[in-house]
Parts: structure tokens; C-alpha cells; sequence
């Protein structure tokens, strides 16, 4: 009897060591599968191309990064992008990662940094020599501020300062040379017009955008004169300076007259990809987009003949929201990290068509797989003359501004001493 409950009482034991194991290899499992939860907000929210292959880049990082939960919150334009941040930002739900898309002097991302509601990166760049070299010199340039701090961080570079041109037609309206100068642009446009109306056809010579003419108006800036500081700041730019341009623009327009105020880059892009555009104002970026079928090229947007101008910018990339969460404003980083590591901008690069800022990833060995991108990066990249985009030029609301009125200037419905007031 003795030995029996010797034999139970050991069985017991055996029986509670075994659950006690459990127990603590669970605990040890759970703990191990405890994850930080972030929310990406981005403006890769349309089935294009490039938008669904950089959703598909942010969802690879959860799958290796099993650590982390991301929470993607995707929008379908910049617009509805910095409402929808604004909002959040209002009722107190700071996102953890923000990508702001080039957007530029915004609003919004000042606002961040006002009220401290922004990571800065200088102390992860100075810990992480790898981070450090992965970053381009155009972001740290235009976005550490003068604190020597750096809230933002772009995983593209935006070239631009051109369009694209329909050779065919370009040819078949008799072209022979690219238009160098405005006088040879517009004479171009006429060109075109006239062979469109002698050969009975519905092609015109371009149909610009309210954002394409922030464009023009840079470039006819600069030919004036002027710096970039001067359009950055507004100052000093009265009636009589914008006078000078705005005939130019309105010569432009006559060949353009877009239909209705919310005609958009992509509406451009469709006219252009249909045959019935010789140009498109738009950037490198614009070249997946560009139908097969377009035998198109890349050329700059005209100065007054002695000098070619391109733009080069980093516009407002990534920002980490401090949250006062460490583990999800550390996640934050590694999420950036990652953007702008070798091995993912090599993937931006094959899969969206876009300028990594990584100076380690090649754009040359692509040059007979991405002949249009290859094209156009090195035509920009070759200018004389270097300026920012608008989205770094222009303060936001100006912006908006300006692409809210132009069209009502250019077609006689205000004045332009009204256009200016409603940009100051």
C-alpha cells in the first residue's frame, strides 16, 4: 500500500512538473510573440502601378520584420493624404509613420515640427553608419533644419523640369529640332496646332495641368532673374514682375484651354497616352505611366535659349509621429530604415520606375530595360541649371492657391492683381 502511494504520489509530482513546463514555455512563447503595433499612413491608395507595388514593399516589412504589426491606412491622393493626417493629428491620434509624398512645404509637416510631434533622426543617422550612407544629400540638404536637426527623410528623388513629347507627331508636324527657347516652344505649339487643323485631326499641341503651370512659371522665373529663395518667400514679386511672364503663359493656355478647373495631371496623362496630346508636362515619375504604344520621349521645359534648367529635389518623405510610445517610434525608424536600405531601393527602382536616393543602387544598369526612365534621368540630371520642384518651392497653401486661380487668370476671369492677392 505504501509503495502504491509512493507510485501516485510520484506520478503527481511527474504530472505537475510537466504542467508547470507548459505553463512557463508558453509564457516564454508569448513573450516572445508579443509584437509593437504601428500605423503607416501613405498616399499609395490608387491601383496604378507603382501605387500597388509600394503597398506591396510596406507589407514585406511586417513578413520580415515578424516583430512588428503594421496598420496601413492607404489614401488616394497627397490631398486626401494631408486632410486625412490633419484630422487624426486634431482628435490626438498621431500616426506612427506619416509618408507625406513629396508634398513639400506643408503645412501640416511644419505644424508637426512646431508642436514637437515629430522624431528626429540625427540621433539613429549618428549610431548607424549604414542608415547614415543610405540617405541622399539633396534630403539633407533641403530638410535638416538650421537646429541641425532632421525630421524627414525621402526614400525617392523627384526629377523633373521637362515633359514628354510624342515623337510621331512631333515628326509628322514637320519638328525637326527641340525647342530650346520659349520662342521655339510656342512656335512648336503652333506648328502642331496648324498641321492638326490642315490634316483634320483632334490632336492638340498640350492641354496643361493647374499643377504643370507651376512648372512654367518657375522656369520663366528663374529666366527673369530671379532666385529660388525669391519664390520660396514670395517677396518682392508684384504685378509688374508676373506681368512679364504672363504673357508667355497666356500664349500657352490658347493652345491648352483645359476644360474645367479639376482637369489633373492624370487627365493629361490619359489625353496623352489617347494620341491626342503632342506634349505632357510631367516629371521622371511620369514614365511607367506613359502607354507602350507612345513611342514618347523626355525633353526640358525652355529657358531663353543659352542654358538648359532642370528641377532635383527630396521632397517631405517619412516622418516618425512622437507619440511618447519608444518601442513604436524605435518601429518607426526601422520601418525608414528599411525604405532607403540597398535592397528595397533596388526594388522601388525595378518597380515603380522611380530615382532611389541611395547612391549605392545603379540607375545605368537599367538603361535597356527602363529606356524612358534611363532617358529622361540623364537628361535632367545634366542640365546647367538645378532648381527645386514646386512641392519644395511653393508653401503649401500658396500652392493650392495658385492652382485653385490660375486658370481663372489666364482665361480673363480675374485680374492679375487679384491672382497675386489671393497667393500672399
Amino acid at each position: 500500500m505504501k509503495k502504491k502511494k509512493h507510485r501516485i504520489s510520484k506520478r503527481i509530482q511527474i504530472f505537475l512538473f510537466v504542467i508547470s513546463s507548459i505553463v512557463f514555455l508558453t509564457g516564454c512563447g508569448e513573450e516572445k510573440q508579443e509584437k509593437t503595433e504601428i500605423t503607416v499612413i501613405h498616399g499609395w491608395g490608387s491601383n496604378e502601378k507603382d501605387h500597388i507595388a509600394m503597398r506591396q514593399i510596406y507589407e514585406d516589412f511586417e513578413k520580415e520584420n515578424p516583430d512588428i504589426d503594421i496598420h496601413l491606412v492607404s489614401m488616394p491622393t497627397s490631398r486626401d493624404l494631408i486632410r486625412k493626417v490633419g484630422d487624426l493629428i486634431l482628435v490626438g491620434e498621431m500616426p506612427d509613420v506619416i509618408f507625406f509624398g513629396g508634398t513639400g512645404n506643408n503645412s501640416i509637416y511644419y505644424y508637426m515640427l512646431k508642436n514637437h510631434l515629430a522624431v528626429d533622426f540625427i540621433p539613429y543617422i549618428k549610431e548607424d553608419l549604414e542608415f547614415s550612407k543610405n540617405i541622399s544629400p539633396s534630403n539633407l540638404e533641403a530638410w535638416t533644419t538650421l537646429e541641425g536637426n532632421l525630421y524627414t527623410i525621402a526614400d525617392t528623388l523627384l526629377l523633373s523640369g521637362g515633359y514628354w513629347y510624342n515623337k510621331d507627331i512631333f515628326r509628322e508636324a514637320g519638328i525637326e529640332k527641340l525647342p530650346e527657347s520659349w520662342s521655339e516652344f510656342l512656335q512648336a505649339c503652333g506648328q502642331i496646332e496648324d498641321w492638326s487643323l490642315k490634316n483634320g485631326k483632334e490632336i492638340r499641341p498640350l492641354q496643361v495641368s493647374a499643377e504643370g503651370y507651376l512648372y512654367l512659371v518657375d522656369h520663366l522665373f528663374i529666366d527673369t532673374g530671379r532666385k529660388e529663395a525669391d519664390i520660396k518667400k514670395w517677396e518682392n514679386i508684384g504685378e509688374e514682375d508676373f506681368g512679364s511672364i504672363l504673357d508667355t503663359l497666356k500664349t500657352i493656355y490658347r493652345y491648352s484651354f483645359p476644360d474645367n478647373k479639376n482637369y489633373s495631371y492624370r487627365d493629361e496623362k490619359e489625353l496623352f497616352n489617347e494620341g491626342k496630346l503632342a506634349i505632357c508636362i510631367n516629371g521622371v515619375w511620369g514614365a511607367p505611366m506613359i502607354d507602350e504604344k507612345i513611342d514618347a520621349e523626355y525633353a526640358l521645359i525652355p529657358t531663353d535659349g543659352t542654358y538648359k534648367m532642370s528641377c532635383e529635389s527630396a521632397g517631405v518623405g517619412y516622418v516618425v509621429g512622437k507619440t511618447g510610445d519608444v518601442k513604436r517610434e524605435e518601429a518607426g525608424v526601422r520601418f525608414v530604415k528599411y525604405m532607403v536600405s540597398n535592397k528595397v531601393q533596388e526594388r522601388i527602382l525595378k518597380e515603380t520606375e522611380q530615382v532611389p536616393v541611395n547612391s549605392e543602387v545603379s540607375i545605368e544598369k537599367y538603361n535597356k530595360e527602363m529606356p524612358r526612365f534611363f532617358q529622361a534621368t540623364q537628361l535632367v540630371k545634366g542640365a546647367d541649371v538645378k532648381i527645386e520642384t514646386p512641392d519644395n518651392l511653393w508653401e503649401s497653401n500658396r500652392k493650392n492657391a495658385f492652382q485653385e486661380h490660375i486658370l481663372e487668370l489666364l482665361s480673363g476671369q480675374i485680374e492679375v492683381n487679384e491672382f497675386l492677392e489671393l497667393l500672399r
